[in-house]
């Protein structure tokens, strides 16, 4: 059978009612809702735990998850943002990469770690700077080599210590 018309009461009104009958809503009886406002352009989804995804027809959108958001891409995942990228997270970020990873920084780039830092590198790693390396310690600093340690400049090579400069050697040493 196929049915066409539509049933009207006009005693009750609907919790989505406005005056220009610009809300459409769908609203189930476990709380799932999707709220579609012309007046305001905006679309807003929602389901019982909380998640919510709303776009305000501003050109926004928020998405809200109670507790965890996963995003699974077959292929390739792409994110572009026009100007800002800000992200905060509570505990801790993990980061793997099966293959390589590359970083490129149009300007500086400022990392502040407030308690230990450690890069563990099981291949060679290479540093090349076309400007000036400046490297400051406020307590001791260890330079340890289970094989040879090369010390090269084209220019001048300088030591200065305020107090004894030690050279040992458990075997020969050879100054000149």
């Amino acid at each position: 059978p196929f049915v066409l018309g539509t049933h009207y009461n006009g005693a009750a009104t609907s919790g989505y009612h406005t005056s220009g009958n610009d809300v459409k809503a769908i609203h189930t009886r476990s709380g799932t809702k999707i709220i579609l406002n012309d007046a305001q352009g905006s679309v807003f989804i929602e389901d019982p735990s909380g998640n919510t995804w709303t776009m305000d027809g501003h050109g926004n959108i928020n998405v809200n998850a109670p507790k965890n958001f996963i995003v699974n891409a077959g292929e390739d995942m792409i994110i572009n943002v026009g100007k800002n990228m800000t992200t905060s997270v509570g505990m801790n970020i993990s980061e793997s990469a099966g293959m390589n990873k590359n970083e490129t920084i149009g300007a500086m780039k400022n990392t502040t770690v407030a308690m230990d830092m450690m890069t563990m590198v099981t291949g060679k790693l290479t540093e090349v700077i076309e400007g000036d390396m400046v490297s400051e310690t406020k307590k001791e600093r260890i330079l340890s080599s289970n094989g040879k340690i090369v010390s090269q400049s084209e220019g001048t090579h300088e030591q200065h210590s305020k107090k004894e400069v030690q050279n040992n050697s458990a075997e020969k040493s050879k100054i000149f």
